[in-house]
């Protein structure tokens, strides 16, 4: 597992960066607003780049409890820079956190949002050949 560069402020954040299969996972922990928005945007496009497409870029909100509009902003720029590569970006989100703004958006469907990793991880196509 690699990790991404680290907030040294008092925030509560975290990202970290590992390729499971053929796809690459991007596991976001605690507030995702303006303050973090640049830490998680160097992760991700760095996923996007290391990603070998058709697989694709998963980012894992499951340990966020907070996002924002910068955030949303973040995932929809990740997802346009993965699919003109030939690749898209999957959501991962369970709490009400997360999912209550990006439902009251319309974003879910967009974002391909799925309730667990291991869900995405499953695919055939996701998780590389038998």
């Amino acid at each position: 597992m690699r990790g991404c560069r680290m907030c040294a402020d008092e925030l509560p954040f975290q990202t970290t960066r590992e390729s499971v299969g053929a796809a690459v996972v991007v596991q976001v922990a605690g507030e995702l607003d303006r303050e973090t928005a640049e830490e998680l945007s160097d992760c991700l496009s760095s996923a996007v780049r290391s990603v070998d497409p058709p697989a694709p870029v998963v980012v894992d909100l499951t340990g966020v409890d907070f996002i924002g509009a910068c955030g949303i902003r973040l995932l929809l720029d990740h997802q346009d820079k993965c699919l003109r590569r030939g690749s898209e970006l999957v959501v991962v989100a369970n709490t009400v956190a997360v999912l209550r703004p990006l439902q009251v958006l319309e974003l879910t469907g967009v974002l391909g949002v799925r309730p667990c990793l291991p869900d995405v991880l499953a695919v055939p196509e996701v998780s590389g050949p038998a």
